[in-house]
């Protein structure tokens, strides 16, 4: 039975579309939390026109345009239809799509949920036996959560998030789920802001989120 310890915590990426790309190229992929209305959050009268697929949706459709992309938010689904998107409304925790795929994309999605053992293990139901799911999600102990808690007396929290996962603990609730993770990148996007994020050269545990890559386990 893997450990938390046999998980490489050496490597970083810059970019998690290096990781996702060969993994939804030609394969069946469902793209979770499609829809980015961040910017709809500033004024209520323009909220379904600021609405939009989320970057990571977009990067994936140009690999392969037949993507399914999920979300709870109908409004936002419908005008992603519009524009030509193969999405759809379900709930990730509750959903039965009634199919299986080679690869499930929850990109930042997990630590927005009530309850992520009921949304992992409804993964492993529309996972194919070898399958992967790709979960990226923040890290709790990003090395600028130090200089927030010194300067603001609390760390930095997305007004969304219920939870935050570090690889150990995300490691443990995928075993219990009945899902087998098998690799994990820290991400470290581009080189801003060097002299607050310099921890991060010597420690890898401080990058700003972290992917893990999980299969079923049968």
């Amino acid at each position: 039975m893997k450990q938390p310890s046999d998980l490489n915590f050496n490597r970083a990426i810059k970019d998690r579309m290096d990781i996702i790309a060969p993994l939804v190229k030609n394969r069946k992929t469902l793209d979770l939390g499609v829809v980015d209305s961040r910017l709809a959050r500033a004024k209520t009268s323009e909220r379904l026109s600021k609405k939009s697929p989320s970057l990571l949706y977009r990067r994936i459709c140009k690999i392969n345009p037949d993507t399914l992309g999920i979300d709870i938010d109908q409004d936002g689904i419908n005008i992603l239809e519009e524009q030509g998107f193969k999405a759809t409304t379900a709930n990730v925790m509750t959903m039965d799509l009634s199919e299986q795929f080679d690869t499930i994309v929850a990109g930042e999605i997990i630590e927005h949920l009530s309850n992520p053992g009921q949304f992992l293990h409804n993964m492993r139901r529309h996972l194919k036996p070898e399958g992967t799911l790709v979960i990226t999600t923040p890290n709790p102990f990003y090395c600028r959560q130090a200089l927030k808690i010194w300067r603001y007396k609390r760390p930095r929290v997305h007004e969304e998030h219920t939870c935050w996962f570090d690889p150990i603990t995300l490691f443990n609730l995928c075993r219990l789920s009945g899902l087998e993770p098998y690799d994990m990148y820290w991400i470290q996007s581009g080189k801003r802001h060097f002299f607050k994020n310099w921890p991060c050269l010597f420690r890898k545990y401080f990058s700003k989120s972290f992917m893990i890559l999980v299969r079923r386990e049968d």
